[in-house]
């Protein structure tokens, strides 16, 4: 039974992950692609419920599947395609301060040695980084290599 149900879900996803579009609230992941019509709190919960125990948000981000954007600038780091995506909203507000526990962390794993000058590059081009209120943690993630280069 449980094989039957784990090949259907797996059909379910290839099928629907070309049609998908990805809800805000709930980003990409398995979750995202099964449940369609997210026009409800309940379906959205349930999206991000699935796409959180299931983990495989950094897997999509990887490799450009379950609906979210590999980034085009490929960080080979699966440390800091995690990082910034469970932490979008910390991260715009310590660039934007140019400071804070979560831009410290982000150059410590970027193995950055000036971090005053990342901090700094990365405050002055803010809008250059969250270019909208959709921009996706591999978008940002390209910016953020692109401008501290």
């Amino acid at each position: 039974m449980k094989k039957l149900l784990l090949t259907a879900l797996a059909v379910t996803t290839v099928v629907t992950s070309a049609q998908a579009e990805r809800n805000l609230n709930t980003g990409c992941g398995l979750g995202s692609m099964i449940i369609e019509n997210q026009n409800t709190v309940a379906k959205q919960f349930v999206a991000a419920f699935t796409n959180g125990i299931s983990g495989n948000q950094t897997f999509g981000i990887t490799t450009g599947t379950l609906g979210c954007d590999k980034p085009e600038l490929f960080v080979q780091n699966e440390k800091v395609e995690k990082f910034v995506a469970d932490n979008m909203d910390n991260l715009a507000v310590d660039i934007a301060a140019g400071d804070g526990e979560t831009l410290e962390t982000l150059a410590a794993l970027l193995n950055v040695s000036d971090k005053t000058s990342f901090k700094t590059k990365l405050k002055n081009n803010f809008d250059a980084i969250y270019s909208d209120e959709s921009v996706t943690s591999a978008k940002v993630i390209d910016a953020i290599v692109t401008i501290a280069g």
